[in-house]
């Protein structure tokens, strides 16, 4: 059956070919994900302060996030594991930990892109995905327009996590985008305090560049 399936998959491929997942470009089969074009336009970010980094959230890395987390394209969502996949392959880590969206967003919007992310990551990396330990104590308004200050204060105390769970583990905190890598930054003091995670690395597949803060 699985054969079938990637047969299928493959003809339909060559029958009908895809597009850019940035710019929607006719994509002939076999043909790169990306166009040259926009390839080409996606900066590479390999950090923002503590944060491990993929590429610039600007441009073409910034069009692909948002399609991929408000459009729902899968398409996007490959470019984007891919690179983080990349990014992250030679940091030393035996658990992945994504940052959590509050159940009550979860359930407006039917899902959540840090977890697809994670879980991609993963499958890529061998890495156990722990998607339970850390939670939401609360809902937050969005971090758009705030000063690094005020987005310290809007994320303070809004996790909680499973005590003890992830003692001895060598933790991958990821999430989508980092701007000043605040939301990083709590989730992991509640994880250090609550959960005895031994070490952890905070990432994300986009970061902010300075010059656009």
């Amino acid at each position: 059956m699985g054969a079938l399936r990637a047969l299928g998959a493959a003809l339909l491929e060559l029958a009908l070919p895809s597009v850019c997942p940035a710019c929607d470009a006719p994509r002939a089969a076999r043909e790169p994900v990306l166009c040259a074009r926009c390839a080409a336009g996606v900066r590479p970010l390999a950090r923002l302060r503590a944060v491990h980094t993929a590429i610039a959230y600007e441009g073409v890395g910034l069009e692909l996030v948002r399609r991929f987390k408000f459009d729902g394209r899968h398409d996007a969502r490959a470019v984007l594991a891919a690179r983080l996949t990349a990014r992250v392959a030679e940091l030393r880590f035996d658990a992945i930990v994504p940052i959590p969206r509050h159940l009550v967003r979860v359930r407006s919007e039917g899902r959540d892109p840090v977890f697809e992310l994670a879980r991609l990551l993963a499958r890529a990396t061998g890495a156990a995905l722990l998607d339970r330990v850390l939670a939401r104590a609360r809902p937050t308004p969005p971090q758009t327009g705030l000063t690094i200050a005020a987005r310290r204060t809007n994320v303070a105390g809004s996790f909680t996590a499973r005590p003890h769970a992830l003692a001895g583990r060598r933790v991958l905190l990821v999430d989508d985008v980092a701007t000043t890598g605040a939301t990083l930054a709590e989730a992991a003091r509640t994880l250090r305090r609550e959960s005895g995670a031994k070490r952890i690395t905070l990432a994300a597949v986009a970061g902010t560049p300075a010059s656009v803060l």
